[in-house]
């Protein structure tokens, strides 16, 4: 039989065996999994996530490697190489002075939009962000703030910043009480991610109500902004000495926060009083710090 004299039957044979092929993968899986039904296999290790730990987050390693480096510079380390005097330092704090700081009118924009994100975040409340970016811009009938110094005249209506050798910058408001100059704000930030690890900032006392202070919610975003919510275990610690204070053991993290009076105490050649300069305030300290267990805080009876 001439096959081209049949067209029909040929286009027919060639989509059975077109159907047959495509099928072909179906019907050997089904025939597997039929096969594979009602048995079971032992699985020798069953998965398990990964606990977090500490050393899986950069900014906790950045924390841990200032700790350590500042604990060895506080202890005197030398130099096995040169046995006669000090090593050269790995770790290079940064300066804290309002004279040795670099002032930097474009770095109020960074602590504005870093304190209203803590403050939009639950962080801080209000108040604090306001007292703390309270640059003394001046109005119609004051002048801005400029402290004068031995040095010379400095703006006071701009941050002050320097950077360690690990890059955490401190950014830092001064203000003058009656003439004297004291510090009014204080940020630590990692130069890479942008986390805050410390924040200080000084309030006027106004009776004996203090500000608020971050409770546990709000350190729970402290930790957030930080990008450690995924170490999963925050919670209050045991016979801790902080009023305020979550710990995390497998990020072996402490985040502690306290509003408390203090008393300025400074000095002025313009004062009214005469040179001594003094007066009520109250202080938010918040840190985020690296701390092992036995390095945890406690209460003593």
């Amino acid at each position: 039989m001439n096959l081209w004299q049949h067209p029909r039957r040929v286009w027919t044979a060639c989509v059975a065996v077109v159907l047959a092929c495509a099928a072909a993968p179906a019907v050997f899986l089904a025939a597997v999994d039929a096969s594979a039904l009602g048995r079971r296999e032992p699985v020798a290790e069953p998965y398990t996530a990964p606990t977090p730990q500490g050393e899986d987050y950069y900014i906790l390693r950045q924390l841990s490697a200032r700790k350590e480096q500042q604990e060895l510079d506080g202890a005197g380390r030398t130099d096995p190489l040169r046995p006669e005097g000090p090593g050269p330092k790995m770790y290079i704090q940064a300066q804290n002075g309002l004279e040795e700081m670099t002032p930097a009118y474009d770095q109020r924009e960074v602590v504005e939009s870093a304190l209203q994100n803590l403050a939009a975040g639950g962080v801080l409340a209000a108040r604090w962000v306001d007292w703390a970016t309270d640059w003394g811009d001046g109005t119609e009938d004051t002048a801005p703030a400029v402290y004068e110094s031995y040095n010379g005249y400095y703006d006071l209506t701009m941050p002050y910043y320097a950077t360690d050798s690990l890059g955490f910058v401190t950014l830092k408001r001064f203000a003058l009480e009656e003439g004297a100059l004291y510090t009014a704000f204080s940020m630590t930030m990692d130069s890479r991610t942008g986390a805050v690890t410390q924040l200080w900032i000084s309030a006027p006392r106004e009776g004996d109500s203090a500000p608020p202070a971050p409770d546990a919610d709000a350190l729970r975003a402290f930790a957030a902004q930080a990008g450690l919510e995924a170490l999963g275990d925050w919670a209050v610690p045991e016979n801790c000495p902080y009023p305020n204070a979550l710990y995390s053991r497998n990020g072996e993290a402490l985040i502690a926060a306290a509003v408390a009076p203090y008393r300025f105490n400074g000095w002025s050649s313009v004062s009214a009083a005469g040179n001594a300069v003094s007066s009520d305030r109250w202080a938010l300290n918040l840190t985020l710090q690296p701390c092992a267990p036995e390095e945890l805080p406690q209460t003593t009876p």
